[in-house]
């Protein structure tokens, strides 16, 4: 995948956003899909192309539409992530808090340093996420 696709995908945290980015690959598929149907029954009296120039043109077409595929795959693997976190980040939210410190007292005691710094650094972003979707 693209480099310039790849930075946007790691910088979108909001739904919103990451619901209108599918949209757009999904009008631009649209549009991918009526140009290869209009290239494919053009025939060369009606101006269209015909011979290596209209397999190339579909060739091209096709593989753009790949791209897109795996680019709204891409896209909707995180809008999926960011539910996963924000039914987690509900369901923390509604335990009572004495279950909490004591979920996090045993974290600390249980896990490793690395693994327990790993654990505050995700329950962070999660929280940043939370704030920004708000």
């Amino acid at each position: 995948m693209r480099q310039s696709f790849m930075n946007r995908l790691l910088e979108t945290h909001d739904k919103a956003s990451l619901i209108a980015w599918m949209n757009e690959l999904d009008q631009e598929k649209r549009a991918i899909k009526q140009a290869m149907r209009r290239y494919s029954s053009e025939t060369p009296e009606n101006g269209g192309l015909s011979g290596s120039q209209r397999y190339s043109k579909l060739r091209r077409m096709k593989d753009r539409l790949e791209h897109l595929k795996e680019e709204r795959e891409a896209v909707r693997l995180k809008l999926g992530k960011l539910k996963r976190q924000q039914k987690s980040l509900n369901k923390a939210t509604n335990r009572k808090i004495v279950f909490c410190q004591a979920f996090v007292a045993a974290a600390e005691i249980e896990l490793s340093p690395d693994q327990y710094l790993q654990l505050e650094l995700k329950a962070m972003e999660m929280l940043t996420n939370h704030k920004a979707n708000e």
